[in-house]
């Protein structure tokens, strides 16, 4: 028997290789530009500290911002 759980949070290095493996840089770039252009990238977690990897997202939010921008298949 197979479950499959999907991710809750997800963290920055994690999003910056769903979107193309780009640096953290270009990712910090986008989520400023992405707020000047009035689509926001979705709020960091601030209620855990977290681990390496950078800043975590919670990963629902982050998989629909990606699709209303296109960024990710609607199937995805």
């Amino acid at each position: 028997m197979t479950i499959n759980i999907q991710p809750i949070l997800i963290n920055r290095e994690r999003v910056q290789e769903m979107l193309g493996g780009i640096s953290r840089t270009t990712f910090y770039r986008k989520r400023k530009q992405w707020e000047q252009s009035g689509t926001p990238f979705p709020r960091e977690v601030e209620e855990i500290h977290p681990p390496k990897g950078g800043a975590l997202f919670r990963y629902k939010e982050v998989i629909q911002f990606c699709k209303d921008k296109g960024l990710i298949s609607e199937h995805s």
